[in-house]
């Protein structure tokens, strides 16, 4: 008796249903080719039927199994045989693209390869191969698509040799863009090169990276340099530290009283607060320094600001840069060096809103998944896994 097709896979009618350990539904394959898949001739002659068995999704909590009856056909332009295509399940494979995707979104979401392969009757093997076929459909699909147009590039290491990589991040959707080997524009070369979209993007976001602010100027023509305001505020408390302890020698390498000097004074506690006041009042020379540091860190905290208030705090700026210049001391000197640089790109950071801190939330994630991997000898492995996952 012929039943309507309830599978989620069009193209077939289940004439027959057995149910046993496992659920073996025998279907018939409705589309017949009109062409071959050779030449494209329309003379085909029907050497006969031919059955095939693929792994299905789970049937009522229960293994399924699709017994099909198709037929193999000959053409008599080409002289060439073949089994008529079948929606859904992709020649030599011996589960669906449903089966497939299913175990992939189950391995995907953390279940480990053995427990998935134990638990669904595949071999670990198979778990895997899965996963790497649908993880490099996804890669080749993003090949051809378009650059972001606003874009974060930051570099992480992937082991202790120092094995640089460099993660192009979606700002704008929160999603890895892509990973590309290398950091330098020698090695990074290849991947901009076929690059799509690059003329595109509009805004690029980046630390304080002289190599990569010139890379940004090559490969993307119509983008603006944007300063990543965590690393700006990062690189002023690194000089001024530096100065505080080449001021004061009783400061050294006091954990306690580092953090009180680095700690913004709004989220200090009041017993905090008092400990601060005590160290400024018992080292009188750290006090213009922590002073200097609040005013700067607050100016490069503003973000979303009008070009009229951009046009004040450029000028705020400079002010405390000819203050550093004036002191004639080397850290102070070197980093008003450093913002002369960059007030440009610092200009721009109070018109943008989002930094790299997205990026670097995604580095936090990738070195999950290499100590998960315990480490990868192939970068494109580790490629796929960080678009699978992050992308």
């Amino acid at each position: 008796m012929m039943m309507s097709d309830k599978l989620t896979l069009p193209g077939y009618s289940i004439y027959h249903v057995e149910r046993n350990k496992k659920v073996q539904l025998h279907v018939v394959a409705e589309d017949r080719p009109r062409t071959c898949i050779y030449c494209g001739g329309e003379s085909l002659l029907s050497k006969g039927l031919y059955q095939r068995k693929v792994r299905h999704l789970d049937y009522f909590d229960k293994h399924s199994e699709l017994i099909i009856k198709c037929r193999r056909y000959w053409c008599k332009r080409c002289n060439a045989s073949f089994v008529q295509p079948l929606n859904g399940i992709m020649p030599w494979r011996r589960s669906t693209e449903k089966c497939r995707e299913q175990m992939y979104l189950r391995h995907h979401d953390g279940v480990c390869a053995s427990s998935l392969a134990r638990r669904e009757g595949f071999g670990q093997a198979t778990v895997g191969r899965i996963y790497s076929q649908f993880t490099e459909r996804k890669a080749r699909e993003r090949l051809s698509t378009l650059c972001p147009q606003v874009l974060g590039i930051d570099e992480h290491t992937l082991h202790k040799g120092q094995r640089f990589a460099t993660t192009f991040c979606d700002l704008k959707n929160h999603k890895v863009f892509d990973v590309s080997q290398g950091k330098s524009d020698y090695e990074l070369k290849p991947y901009l090169e076929r690059l799509q979209g690059r003329e595109r993007v509009k805004v690029v976001c980046i630390d304080l990276s002289s190599a990569y602010r010139s890379l940004v100027r090559k490969w993307f023509p119509n983008a603006v340099v944007v300063a990543d305001r965590f690393h700006a505020i990062r690189i002023v408390g690194i000089h001024l530290m530096r100065l505080a302890r080449d001021l004061c020698t009783e400061l050294g390498w006091n954990r306690s009283w580092l953090g009180l000097l680095r700690a913004k004074y709004e989220n200090l506690s009041s017993q905090k607060k008092l400990e601060l006041q005590k160290l400024l009042k018992a080292h009188p020379v750290l006090e213009p320094i922590y002073e200097l540091k609040e005013k700067l860190c607050n100016l490069l905290r503003y973000k979303h600001q009008s070009k009229e208030s951009c046009r004040h705090h450029v000028r705020e700026l400079f002010k405390y840069i000819k203050q550093l210049k004036d002191s004639g001391l080397a850290p102070a000197m070197t980093l008003a060096k450093t913002l002369t640089e960059w007030s440009e790109e610092i200009g721009r950071m109070w018109r943008f809103t989002r930094n790299n801190g997205i990026t670097e939330g995604f580095h936090r994630k990738m070195k999950l998944i290499q100590r998960r991997a315990y480490g990868f000898r192939s970068f494109n492995n580790y490629r796929l896994r960080v678009i699978a996952q992050c992308g």
